[in-house]
C-alpha cells in the first residue's frame, strides 16, 4: 500500500511543479506575490524558498517511493530523479513566455531535495539505533 501512496505523492508533486513552471511571467509573479502577504521577504527570496521547498517535498516523496519498492540505494535514485526533474523543469520553462532556465534554480532544487533525503536517512538510522538499545 505504501508503494502506491508514495508513487501517487511523487506524481502529484511532479505535476504541481509542472503546473507552476507552466505559468507565464505575469502569472508566476502573481503566485509569488500571494505568498508575500504571509512571508516578510523579498520576491526573489520567496521564489527561491519555493524552489527549495517543493523539491524538498519531491526528495521526501521519491526517497520513500523507491524505499517502499525495495530499491537498493533509494537515496541515490531519489536524488538523481530530483536532479533530472529539476533539469527538465528548467528546460520546460524555456518554452514559457517570460520565463527562462536558471542553473542556480537547479542547484537550489537539488539542495532542497538533498536536505530531506539526508534528513530521512538520519532519522531512519537514529530509529534503528534506538531499537538496538
Amino acid at each position: 500500500m505504501k508503494k502506491h501512496i508514495f508513487t501517487i505523492f511523487t506524481i502529484c508533486n511532479m505535476l504541481l511543479i509542472f503546473y507552476f513552471s507552466s505559468q507565464n511571467a505575469a502569472q508566476s509573479t502573481q503566485t509569488s506575490a500571494w505568498f508575500l502577504q504571509f512571508l516578510p521577504f523579498s520576491m526573489h527570496i520567496v521564489r527561491k524558498l519555493a524552489h527549495f521547498t517543493i523539491y524538498a517535498m519531491l526528495g521526501f516523496n521519491t526517497f520513500y517511493m523507491y524505499k517502499s519498492y525495495g530499491v537498493k540505494h533509494s537515496a541515490l535514485y531519489a536524488l538523481v530523479t530530483c536532479i533530472l526533474y529539476a533539469c527538465s523543469d528548467e528546460w520546460h520553462q524555456s518554452f514559457v513566455s517570460g520565463r527562462s532556465p536558471q542553473i542556480t534554480d537547479i542547484c537550489i532544487d537539488t539542495c532542497g531535495a538533498l536536505s530531506l533525503i539526508l534528513l530521512n536517512i538520519g532519522l531512519i538510522r537514529w530509529k534503528s539505533s534506538q531499537k538496538a538499545l
